[in-house]
């Protein structure tokens, strides 16, 4: 949906929702040259997530897996030297070629909860990557997201398409 007709369903869906919150989504895509379980393991992997996430004005990213649980993990933004917000998140790996984020962004004394749902299509040399980041209730919030996502999916592909992520054993971090 364009830029503009977003504007103008959420106006619409504001006057009809006046007395609640609107649901603001991002939706991006990404084709990428690669084989799918490569980009699979890179969107599921906090220590591959650090080198493809780019997040809006932060100079440094840093990814840390809870010792107990492989699939959560905290995302730290650092800007000048200071860790500026976190963002905490559990990854689920459902349905054949599905990953599903449950996101809780902090900073400046708020919580955000939403969900990003990435779904990956594709054969043994290329993969298409759909996402979708429901719950963001501000158009600040949607566009820190949208900037993100956009950002960040161009480099997975270009990291991917350029080096190749090999897939990883529970204990190894390993880049072909």
């Amino acid at each position: 949906m364009s830029q503009t007709k977003q504007d103008s369903q959420d106006t619409a869906d504001g006057i009809l929702a006046a007395s609640g919150p609107i649901s603001l989504d991002v939706l991006a895509s990404v084709q990428i040259e690669a084989e799918l379980r490569r980009v699979l393991y890179a969107l599921a992997t906090p220590e591959y997530m650090e080198a493809w996430l780019q997040l809006p004005e932060a100079d440094r990213v840093e990814c840390h897996s809870e010792r107990r649980s492989f699939d959560r993990f905290r995302i730290d933004l650092f800007s000048c030297g200071k860790r500026q917000q976190s963002i905490y998140a559990s990854c689920l790996l459902s349905k054949p070629n599905r990953v599903t984020y449950l996101w809780e962004r902090t900073g400046a004394g708020n919580r955000v909860r939403s969900v990003v749902e990435i779904h990956l299509l594709g054969g043994p040399a290329r993969c298409n990557l759909k996402l979708k980041h429901s719950g963001l209730f501000s158009r600040d919030e949607r566009e820190w997201h949208s900037k993100m996502w956009n950002r960040s999916l161009d480099k997975l592909s270009r990291l991917i398409e350029g080096i190749g992520i090999a897939p990883l054993n529970r204990d190894t971090v390993a880049v072909s």
